[in-house]
């Protein structure tokens, strides 16, 4: 969350940030401006959708665990592809129904409560079917009936916390075998509510408790089916990549489509130099901010985006005045704004829209409960447009023949009129990039991936800062590992703030957001490196696919839907080996798990012993 005490402009910067933007000009080699002209892709350029059929039955019961895990499935199974249907318990089930579907899903916990229907699920899952829990099983008399089936030997009397994850034999993108992601802070209640088991040796255990004795998701052949365990309760968002991993290791050979993007998004730059805690900038380089800012500060950005291939996305802010009320006057001194705008555009970024000023885009009388912190509320939709028009003046007329197509809210806020006024001011803004975890105090514009009605693209982003925290890291990795994603946002004026790592000091900070950055190239060395509008267009062909996937003696082969020449896609492949391919590419990336992309609307994967 921003702090508007950090806005105020520092007049008398500006002669400072153009020398230092001559110096980096020239050290870059950049002599003129590099013109962004993203290529959207029209309803045309699709082809049409292929009918999916429900593969998966979602059994669910009336009460408030099993609604947050039927959502959380759904949205899991809606990311990969599955169609799926879902029945409430109480509506009973057969082997008739079950045998329409090749996968089952469990949202609740007390599996005594569907009687002696439980035993014609288990026949069903020995006769091939593949059973999933989404949320860990409670101890009752059904549970104690079948819990051999599932491979537990013993259930203790406990239900122990647990504080982090380890994630074995490499089945997760990002994950090494002697890494431990914590859930949450060590002083803090951990999450608890797993059974204490012990597993028969026919049991394979993919995550554990941090300290390895407590087995969190694993899977058990149970005749010709299988079953995948998660043994934790657990409702944040990073749950998804969990969910995801288990359901992925049902089935011989899992493919879903992914959106294969890393994106990376400079807030409040280039804007004029917000006034800040200088003190620590000072105590170790012995300048001021401006001069930090371009001798020191985006130096390091611009080697970041060399040695890793980052493609930054560069968010104009016009100035810091807290003025709500058209009409908003030009900001006339623009050299350091066209000069460090350039520099991310020649290194192959973009430049797009945060707003005339830094306050968030809610009406009085309208959006009075969204309102936070100091930020004004705007008087009218006229006054938001009026400034969106001048902020879209003062950038074409620094930056001429670019396409802004790229909004990031003001701290992640924004309501739902200040949207509509955005489409109305600025209909080029086709992607709103705001954030993926939602700040419920903050008042923060929670987003998924995927388009709206209205055709708006939305690129949540991920992670923040140079503090990347343990739950920063799990939700990335969860991320990486369900729509094979990574976004990741930064503002020069992290280094003022306190909160915000400030007294570490600016290479402790720097370090610490290229251990991130290194993590995410080392991990998906194959993951392709975005500006925000190209990543909408990846959104955008993830969105609109349908698949159809046909095992076959020779292998997968796929059929796909809403395709507009270009997918990417992961699978998992759990029995057999990659023996070759048809009208697609593939790649490892780590244990079981390869990349797909093809151009195809119809491939196929050879699988062999």
């Amino acid at each position: 969350m921003r702090n508007r005490k950090n806005r105020k402009l520092l007049i008398p910067v500006f002669a400072l940030l153009l020398c230092g933007a001559m110096v980096l000009l020239e050290r870059y080699g950049i002599t003129g401006q590099n013109v962004n002209e993203p290529v959207w892709q029209a309803a045309a350029d699709f082809s049409e959708d292929i009918e999916m059929e429900s593969t998966c039955l979602i059994l669910t019961k009336e009460n408030e665990i099993s609604t947050v895990f039927e959502k959380m499935t759904g949205a899991v199974l809606d990311g990969m592809k599955v169609r799926y249907d879902s029945r409430d318990i109480a509506e009973g089930i057969s082997r008739e129904l079950l045998d329409g579907y090749e996968t089952v899903v469990l949202t609740f916990q007390q599996w005594g409560d569907l009687g002696d229907e439980l035993v014609v699920l288990f026949q069903w899952v020995r006769d091939g079917g593949k059973l999933m829990t989404a949320v860990a099983p409670g101890y009752d008399g059904g549970f104690g009936a079948v819990m051999k089936k599932v491979g537990i030997e013993n259930v203790g009397d406990d239900y122990p916390e647990i504080w982090g994850f380890q994630i074995r034999d490499h089945c997760m993108i990002g994950a090494t075998d002697d890494e431990v992601f914590e859930c949450v802070p060590r002083e803090e209640e951990g999450l608890g509510t797993s059974l204490q088991v012990q597993l028969d040796p026919e049991s394979h255990v993919w995550v554990a408790s941090e300290d390895g004795t407590l087995p969190l998701l694993w899977t058990r052949d149970y005749g010709k089916g299988r079953v995948a365990v998660i043994n934790v309760v657990i409702t944040d968002k990073y749950q998804r990549g969990f969910l995801c991993l288990a359901y992925s290791l049902l089935d011989e050979v899992c493919i879903y489509p992914v959106i294969d993007g890393s994106a990376f998004y400079l807030d409040d730059f280039p804007s004029p130099v917000p006034e800040g805690d200088g003190t620590y900038v000072r105590r170790d380089y012995g300048v001021d901010t401006a001069t930090f800012y371009s001798s020191i500060w985006l130096p390091k950005i611009l080697d970041l985006e060399e040695k890793y291939g980052i493609k930054h996305t560069a968010l104009i802010i016009e100035e810091y005045s807290d003025q709500v009320r058209a009409p908003f006057p030009e900001n006339v001194a623009s050299a350091q704004f066209s000069n460090f705008g350039n520099l991310i555009l020649n290194n192959g970024g973009e430049l797009g829209f945060h707003g005339y000023n830094h306050m968030p885009l809610c009406l009085q009388g309208t959006d009075d409960a969204m309102q936070y912190g100091e930020y004004k509320l705007w008087p009218s939709t006229e006054d938001i447009k009026a400034s969106l028009k001048e902020l879209e003046r003062f950038s074409k007329e620094l930056f001429p023949g670019n396409s802004f197509c790229v909004y990031v809210p003001p701290s992640n806020i924004i309501s739902g009129a200040g949207r509509q006024a955005l489409h109305e001011a600025c209909p080029q803004i086709r992607v709103i990039a705001s954030t993926y975890l939602e700040d419920i105090e903050a008042k923060t514009y929670e987003q998924e991936f995927g388009m709206d009605e209205n055709g708006i693209i939305n690129t949540p982003r991920i992670t923040s800062g140079c503090r990347i925290d343990a739950y920063q890291k799990l939700t990335a990795l969860s991320e990486l590992n369900f729509h094979f994603v990574q976004t990741h946002f930064l503002h020069p004026d992290d280094v003022l703030d306190q909160d915000r790592g400030a007294e570490e000091g600016w290479e402790k900070m720097s370090a610490g957001l290229e251990e991130y950055v290194r993590w995410i190239s080392d991990s998906a060395p194959q993951l392709r490196n975005l500006t925000g509008s190209e990543m909408g267009t990846a959104v955008q062909q993830y969105d609109r696919i349908s698949i159809i996937r046909e095992r076959t003696d020779e292998g997968m082969r796929v059929r796909l839907g809403g395709f507009s020449g270009d997918a990417a896609f992961l699978m998992r492949v759990n029995e057999g080996k990659v023996t070759g391919a048809r009208g697609c590419s593939y790649e490892h990336v780590t244990g079981d798990l390869y990349t797909v992309h093809t151009k195809e609307e119809e491939f196929v994967i050879y699988l062999g012993e």
